[in-house]
């Protein structure tokens, strides 16, 4: 585990990943995944769960179609994905409105906002992100919202095209290894946030934070 000391001043812009990185919502969508899949026992959960927590910035309808066929052997209708992703949010916008800050995460937005391009990079759908965004009074910190329906390493390499910014000056910042992978499809320096206490999933020679204050040392 190698913790960072990067110069956040070097780079021209920073992508955020949302859960777990921003704000201490990741628990919200694992318990959300639970509900939804409770009625299909405990094993199909475990499952879910431990492919949720390894896959954290994928988008939920990809999730949802992968359990149901390869866990319960059902190949959803794009109606019936919608149906219950709509469920999923029903359970979690709320409850991500109202999550608690990740360490140090607002005052280093408020202190780099002014000096640093910064952008959200989420694997919820746009309009969600967009209204979760805006309840939670962000909007002012970012040049950029980006959700699904396009994946991570094609808005990051929209981000970079839109605004002629050199790769190796974008920062990625996310908390699981699909974020560690897309970065690396995208061409992009990463930076894992960790929590404090927890084992980190990235490779070693990956530089990780356990929270903001960390990078406004």
């Amino acid at each position: 585990m190698k913790k960072s000391n990067i110069p956040i001043e070097r780079y021209q812009a920073l992508l955020l990943d949302f859960d777990g990185v921003l704000a201490e919502s990741m628990s919200v969508k694992t318990e959300a995944f639970i509900q939804l899949f409770e009625p299909f026992g405990d094993k199909i959960v475990k499952k879910v769960v431990n492919h949720h927590i390894k896959h954290g910035g994928i988008s939920r309808y990809e999730k949802i179609k992968y359990y149901y066929k390869q866990y319960l052997k059902t190949v959803l209708s794009d109606k019936d994905v919608d149906i219950i992703a709509q469920k999923f949010s029903d359970i979690v916008v709320s409850r991500v409105i109202e999550s608690d800050w990740v360490k140090g995460a607002e005052e280093f937005l408020e202190k780099y906002h002014n000096n640093l391009d910064l952008f959200v990079i989420s694997g919820t759908p746009q309009k969600e992100m967009d209204l979760i965004i805006k309840k939670r009074g962000m909007e002012k910190y970012f040049k950029g919202i980006y959700g699904t329906p396009d994946t991570k390493p094609v808005l990051a390499k929209r981000i970079i095209n839109e605004n002629k910014y050199n790769p190796d000056k974008v920062l990625y910042i996310g908390d699981c290894l699909s974020d560690y992978y897309d970065a690396q499809k995208a061409n992009i320096p990463f930076l894992g946030r960790v929590p404090n206490g927890v084992n980190s999933i990235f490779p070693k020679e990956v530089s990780i934070i356990t929270d903001f204050f960390e990078l406004l040392k």
